[in-house]
C-alpha cells in the first residue's frame, strides 16, 4: 500500500498492511535527525521512518514578520508581538511580549484592527506540491495552514486568563472577536483548499483544550462559543472532501462528543498521560466514531525509556489501537530536543516491524 491508500483505509475503519506513522516535531529536532542520522534533508528523514503523511502550506507574501537584527523577535499576522524565550541550551518557547486587546471590551474597536489579509498568501504552488506527494496522505501544514481559535489568536490578543473571562463579562465583545478570527480562517481554508484541486487530504486545525487533569473551560462554554465556528471550518471542509482533522492535547475525553459535533473525524494527540485518556476506554468507546492519532507517551516513554521500552510500549499500544483500523501512530505531542533519537527511531521501527 502507499501511505495515502494505508491511511484512507484507517479512516474507513478497516486495518491497512500496517498502521499509519504520523510525524510532528520542533524544528531544532528535526535538523538534529537530519544531521544525527545523516539525511540529506526533511524528505529523507520521513522516507527513512516511513511517514505516510506530507504537509503543505501556501507560501507568505505579506508583510515582513521578522527582521534579521532582532532574531529573537517577531510579529505574528495578527499584530502580535512576540519574543523567544530560551528555558534551555536548545529549548525556547516564543511567548507574547503584549496584548493588543487586554483592555478592550466594546465590539467597535475590532473595527479598525489591523486584520491579517488573506491575500498576503500566495496559494499558487499548492497543487503541484500535493502532486508530488500524490501517494501520501497531504495534510495542512502546523503553521497558517492549520489555523486555531483560542491559543492562537484569541489568547495572544486579549490574554490567557481574559479569554476565560471575556464570555461572562463581555459577551458581545468575545462573540464578534471569534466571528473576526472565523471569517479570516474560513477565506484562508477555502483558497488553500480550492487552490490544491482535491490534493489535500486533511484540514489541520489546532487548539488546546485540556490541561493535565481537565479542560480549560465547561463544555458548555465549548459549546455556546467555539462550537459554531469549528462547524464553520468544517463545513469548508467538507466541500472539498477535506477530512477534518483536530489537534487539542490534553485531558480532553469530556469534549470528544462535542468535537463530533462539530465534524471532527480524526483527534489528535491522545495524550495518555492525562486524566481520562486511557486508551481501552477510548478505543472501546470512540474506535468507531473518530479516528485517533498519536498515543505514544513523551512524558515517560520517548523521554525517559530506551529504545528497548519504547519498542514493548509501541506494541502495547498497538495491541489496543491498531484492531479495526481508525489509528495512526505517533507521539503524544511535537518530539522535543530532551528525547533521544534512538528512541525516535525506536518508536517507527517497532510500529513496522509489529505488521511485519
Amino acid at each position: 500500500m502507499t501511505g495515502k491508500e494505508r491511511v484512507a483505509t484507517s479512516l474507513q475503519f478497516m486495518e491497512p498492511d500496517r498502521v499509519p506513522l504520523f510525524y510532528r516535531d520542533i524544528p531544532e529536532v528535526r535538523k538534529r535527525l537530519i544531521d544525527e542520522l545523516q539525511i540529506e534533508n526533511e524528505e529523507a528523514l520521513f522516507r527513512e521512518l516511513g511517514i505516510d503523511f506530507r504537509w503543505v502550506a501556501p507560501e507568505y507574501t505579506g508583510p515582513d514578520l521578522e527582521t534579521p537584527e532582532e532574531p529573537k523577535k517577531k510579529r505574528s499576522i495578527w499584530g502580535i508581538d512576540y519574543i523567544y524565550t530560551e528555558y534551555s541550551k536548545n529549548e525556547g518557547y516564543w511567548n507574547p511580549m503584549v496584548h493588543p486587546m487586554a483592555e478592550w471590551d466594546d465590539p467597535s474597536l475590532l473595527e479598525n484592527y489591523p486584520w491579517p489579509d488573506p491575500d498576503w498568501f500566495d496559494f499558487s504552488k499548492l497543487k503541484k506540491q500535493c502532486e508530488d506527494f500524490s501517494d501520501f496522505a497531504v495534510m495542512t501544514e502546523p503553521s497558517f495552514a492549520s489555523p486555531g481559535i483560542l491559543q492562537d489568536p484569541v489568547q495572544p490578543l486579549v490574554g490567557d486568563e481574559k479569554s476565560f473571562m471575556l464570555p461572562y463579562l463581555a459577551e458581545s465583545f468575545f462573540t464578534a472577536l471569534i466571528d473576526r478570527v472565523t471569517a479570516f480562517n474560513s477565506t484562508l481554508i477555502d483558497k488553500m483548499l480550492n487552490a490544491a484541486s482535491g490534493g489535500i487530504m486533511f484540514m489541520r486545525l489546532g487548539d488546546d483544550f485540556g490541561t493535565q487533569h481537565c479542560l480549560l473551560m465547561s463544555v458548555e462554554m465549548w459549546e455556546d462559543f467555539y462550537l459554531p465556528a469549528y462547524r464553520k471550518l468544517a463545513a469548508i471542509a467538507g466541500k472539498y472532501n477535506a477530512v477534518y482533522y483536530h489537534h487539542s492535547c490534553g485531558a480532553i475525553y469530556d469534549l470528544i462528543p462535542s468535537f463530533l459535533k462539530a465534524g471532527v473525524r480524526v483527534l489528535d494527540p491522545i495524550q495518555v498521560s492525562a486524566r481520562g485518556m486511557d486508551l481501552k476506554k477510548l478505543k472501546n468507546e470512540y474506535g468507531r466514531k473518530v479516528v485517533m492519532s498519536g498515543a505514544i507517551d513523551e512524558a515517560e516513554a520517548l523521554s525517559t525509556g530506551t529504545p528497548l521500552q519504547v519498542r514493548e510500549e509501541v506494541f502495547r499500544v498497538l495491541d489496543i489501537m491498531a484492531p479495526g483500523g481508525g489509528y495512526f501512530i505517533g507521539p503524544t505531542h511535537n518530539f522535543q530536543p530532551y528525547i533521544p533519537t534512538d528512541n525516535i527511531v525506536a518508536m517507527y521501527r517497532a510500529a513496522a516491524d509489529y505488521f511485519a
